[in-house]
């Protein structure tokens, strides 16, 4: 999707997009001009308060650098520590890249990053550098209206899967925002599945999900923004209940 969309796959240690990191998700572009006239299914809409968010409390702790990696025997599920007080589990099988960044950027500069990242099927496809087949991650939000914060993300899929000028792009459908609890907090979920995919490498998927939940912070934000991104109809795409067990596994750190 190099024409559409690259992947990115940074070190911790940059500092710009560490300020990226809390920047960035906070505001949800709208989608370019070239998908008007495009009927896709309507994305859920939500209100949000116009009353600025409460100040944290003073004591309310703060990470500018993600935790450190989790080791844990071969085989087993990976422990995910946050910068915002939670912890979420990947699979045995992916790479986990806990304090680097990922995310996505477009050729007119628009970019969404998010920290303590797992990977899927990391360099599967030969023709595209760090080619992944799914993708997981967080980041915070200062917004404390989880429905409108897991919406706006949510709306990041056409650009994610979005196609050149030329192309009229992907068919997005959104689900209506879905009340849950995470670590015992009230929680909302988005998933935006996309499909009609424009395939400019054989490295992209005809189709793919991306799911967003938000719940509150306890470090760092008053929000905090969990993503994970599947690829389907391609060989080696998981499932799209391995993105029910990641949330599943969202839970206040030690």
């Amino acid at each position: 999707m190099e024409m559409r969309k690259r992947l990115l796959v940074l070190a911790a240690s940059l500092v710009a997009f560490n300020a990226a990191l809390w920047l960035i998700p906070k505001i949800a572009p709208e989608a370019p001009g070239r998908w008007e006239g495009v009927q896709p299914a309507a994305p859920p809409t939500a209100s949000a308060s116009t009353t600025p968010p409460p100040p944290l409390p003073a004591d309310f702790p703060s990470m500018e650098r993600p935790p450190p990696t989790i080791d844990v025997p071969e085989g087993q599920p990976q422990p995910i520590a946050t910068k915002f007080g939670l912890t979420y589990d990947i699979p045995a099988d992916w790479v986990n890249a806990s304090t680097g960044f990922g995310g996505w950027e477009d050729e007119s500069g628009w970019s969404v990053v998010y920290g303590a990242i797992g990977r899927y099927g990391y360099e599967v496809c030969s023709a595209k550098d760090g080619s992944t087949l799914g993708l997981s991650g967080a980041t915070g939000s200062a917004d404390l209206d989880l429905a409108h914060v897991a919406t706006e993300h949510a709306q990041n899929a056409p650009r994610i899967f979005g196609a050149p000028v030329d192309d009229p792009g992907p068919t997005v459908t959104y689900s209506e925002p879905q009340k849950i609890s995470a670590a015992g907090s009230p929680a909302v979920r988005v998933t935006a599945t996309v499909r009609d995919i424009t395939r400019e490498s054989p490295c992209d998927p005809p189709s793919a999900t991306f799911d967003i939940l938000t719940t509150t912070s306890h470090a760092t934000a008053p929000t905090a923004v969990f993503m994970v991104q599947l690829d389907a109809g391609v060989d080696g795409a998981a499932d799209h209940s391995i993105a029910d067990e990641i949330f599943s596994t969202i839970r206040r750190s030690e």
